[in-house]
């Protein structure tokens, strides 16, 4: 397993984690003290933050090739999926509020910072699983 399947399976992993601890939280809130104050259960969504540390934990071999012909397409090909699935969420993330609240009402501010964080880690968590799908399909293939 090269580098950026192990940086792959670590993103899923965080995300994954991160959001059944983040439901079990706001679950388990919601019975104790109600709706209101369980949506301070959101806050473990910060573990999120450890996505950034997996360039650290999963660090570069100096005497290693680090990409060959096959890991650069792999790559490109993860990159244009995740491109691809920018514009539909984007284009949903700006459509959907407008439709739900109409055209004449304001969308609360504190929408627009969700927004960007959901496209985020839709887009880390599909550029994660096309490299896996991609890695997964050359090694049935016996390459």
């Amino acid at each position: 397993m090269n580098r950026w399947q192990k940086i792959a399976w670590y993103n899923v992993f965080v995300i994954i984690f991160t959001f059944i601890l983040t439901g079990l939280c706001v679950g388990v809130l919601t019975i104790k003290h109600g709706m209101p104050k369980a949506l301070s259960g959101l806050g473990m969504l910060g573990m999120l933050g450890l996505l950034g540390l997996s360039g650290f934990i999963f660090k570069k071999k100096k005497h290693n090739v680090e990409f060959d012909e096959r890991d650069r397409l792999i790559f490109y090909r993860s990159i244009q999926i995740t491109f691809a699935i920018f514009w539909p969420l984007f284009t949903a993330a700006c459509m959907i509020p407008w439709f739900i609240i109409g055209p004449n009402n304001l969308i609360p501010i504190n929408v627009l910072p969700l927004m960007l964080v959901a496209i985020a880690i839709s887009l880390i968590a599909a550029q994660s699983i096309a490299v896996l799908v991609q890695y997964g399909r050359g090694e049935k293939d016996g390459q």
